[in-house]
């Protein structure tokens, strides 16, 4: 009885370790799987803004070794979130309003899912941008209810928005033209949020029409 009884305990023992490894294999799949998502997304980001975007940018820290004026540039926070400034260069630029913590702004927007490509109407998910509303009416989209050409107000640190737009948007001054791409990692993880599927890549269009 007692052969038997260490015989079953050590099965048992046999079983749970068997178990965890189990665990641990299909958390080490999932992770490499995440892991493979991201780094494409980035490359594919990486690769649009320096040879299919126009005009093509270079990253903000190669810079100093550009032999352009006024080189067009994205910077970049991390591996997940990319930021280009059309009005960069503007005149009177650095005179007016800066957003940070705690500054409230009016933007018009359109959201797209990033496709590595030039974004496309048929890959806009939310905007209230009158000419991006009369593209989606082009496609038969009935819009009377669904959008609204209202400025969207925000707070910045105190609106609700994906973490990468709050980072991207510090910085940014009245009347810019701001192009942000996000990683999922950034944008909406690993959820499904309204037609935007899960682990997916998103760009959005802004112009900052007022900062207090």
């Amino acid at each position: 009885m007692c052969d038997i009884y260490l015989y079953m305990k050590h099965l048992k023992k046999i079983y749970y370790i068997t178990l965890a490894c189990l665990v641990m294999l299909v958390a080490m799949s999932c992770s490499n799987e995440n892991d493979s998502v991201l780094t494409q997304q980035q490359t594919n980001i990486e690769r649009y803004l320096k040879n299919s975007h126009s005009p093509r940018l270079i990253n903000e820290e190669e810079i100093a070794q550009s032999i352009e004026e006024e080189p067009q540039f994205y910077t970049r926070w991390g591996m997940d979130i990319y930021r280009y400034i059309a009005t960069y260069y503007d005149e009177g630029r650095q005179d007016k309003p800066e957003i940070g913590l705690g500054t409230t702004f009016d933007i018009t927007y359109t959201a797209y899912i990033f496709t590595g490509n030039k974004p496309k109407v048929q890959d806009m998910y939310a905007t209230n941008d009158e000419a991006s509303i009369e593209e989606l009416k082009k496609l038969g989209l009935n819009t009377s209810y669904e959008w609204t050409t209202d400025p969207m107000r925000i707070t910045l640190g105190e609106t609700k928005l994906l973490s990468g737009l709050e980072t991207a948007l510090q910085g940014c001054r009245e009347d810019d033209e701001v192009e942000i791409y996000l990683t999922y990692e950034a944008a909406n993880g690993k959820h499904y949020v309204g037609k935007v599927p899960s682990k997916s890549p998103v760009m959005w269009m802004i112009k900052i029409v007022n900062v207090e």
